[in-house]
């Protein structure tokens, strides 16, 4: 994506850090119907993020356009998502303004999700133990990862960890479903009759400015974690899958638009790139994944995970 650097937003962005990087108890009260006596992680670690409830405000049931009505530089980077040959392309040009889309893709109700500050971009199933969720952005993170909340319980769910971490359904996960992150270009060349999504949202955001400057290619963050590593540029961007109860984060530098063989915990596993599509097959299974800055995943996964870097 290409980033034009405003003064304005990233004085605006460390004035949001600085005046409201503290604990968030105080401010559950814009959850009313958020059980605060169900937790599984450390609440005080929780913090506002700058934006109210729903300040960057979620997308339901968005317009769409067809690749010739589309407006987008050829390298603007998307979620590219089919099912059943329903095909949508998510410009990151939309999602870094809006975060989460609530959708129906070719019968699925899925969650189009992407955090700015760790660069993760997942999709997840909305059906959630027989109910249909809605999401919105909380506008609280979490080790600087978006805590996204439903409109039925108002749980906090954290992106990057998948799962309910405050409220009703603390400790269910959610389903992780295949897409593809692809740049406009490529994307409208191996899929022409894809549908594109409208920057007509209602909303009064310049979808051609990136708000966060330098952010993806610098060392700093905005939020402090608790732990770091060294071994990657924090902001490097990883392909996160599971392997069973292993969560791997794969260097792609080492596939190099190619296929490789790799056995994880006795199973063989082949993760083949073709130009910015990644899969990952073991056996008749193809797993999905996604895609996180390295920071994020070494923070939320490395102790029950493992990295493949070679």
């Amino acid at each position: 994506m290409k980033k034009t650097i405003c003064l304005f937003g990233i004085l605006s962005l460390l004035i949001l850090v600085f005046t409201t990087c503290t604990t968030a108890q105080q401010s559950f009260h814009e959850f009313p119907k958020l059980d605060t006596s169900k937790s599984n992680i450390d609440v005080s670690l929780i913090m506002r993020g700058g934006p109210p409830r729903d300040g960057i405000p979620a997308l339901t049931n968005p317009d769409f356009i067809t690749v010739e009505q589309a407006d987008l530089p050829l390298d603007m980077r998307g979620m590219f998502v089919d099912f059943g040959g329903d095909q949508r392309f998510y410009p990151y040009s939309i999602l870094v303004w809006h975060e989460i889309v609530n959708d129906v893709v070719g019968g699925k109700h899925i969650a189009v999700t992407f955090c700015p500050l760790c660069g993760s971009a997942l999709l997840f199933d909305r059906e959630v133990d027989g109910e249909i969720l809605e999401f919105g952005v909380s506008g609280f993170l979490y080790q600087s990862n978006m805590l996204m909340y439903d409109r039925t319980t108002e749980s906090f769910w954290s992106q990057a960890m998948r799962e309910s971490v405050l409220g009703a359904f603390t400790g269910t996960a959610l389903d992780i479903l295949p897409f593809q992150l692809l740049e406009f270009g490529e994307a409208s060349q191996k899929y022409p009759d894809m549908k594109v999504q409208s920057p007509d949202t209602g909303y009064n955001r310049d979808y051609s400015r990136y708000p966060y400057g330098d952010y993806e290619d610098n060392m700093a963050l905005f939020f402090p974690v608790i732990k770091e590593d060294d071994r990657y540029h924090p902001k490097k961007l990883m392909y996160i899958f599971d392997a069973d109860d292993i969560t791997v984060a794969l260097d792609p530098d080492i596939l190099n638009d190619n296929s490789i063989e790799r056995k994880i915990d006795d199973r063989m596993y082949t993760i083949t790139q073709n130009g910015g599509e990644v899969l990952v097959v073991t056996g008749d299974e193809t797993i999905p994944g996604y895609w996180e800055m390295w920071f994020s995943w070494f923070i939320h996964h490395s102790e029950t995970g493992m990295v493949l870097s070679e």
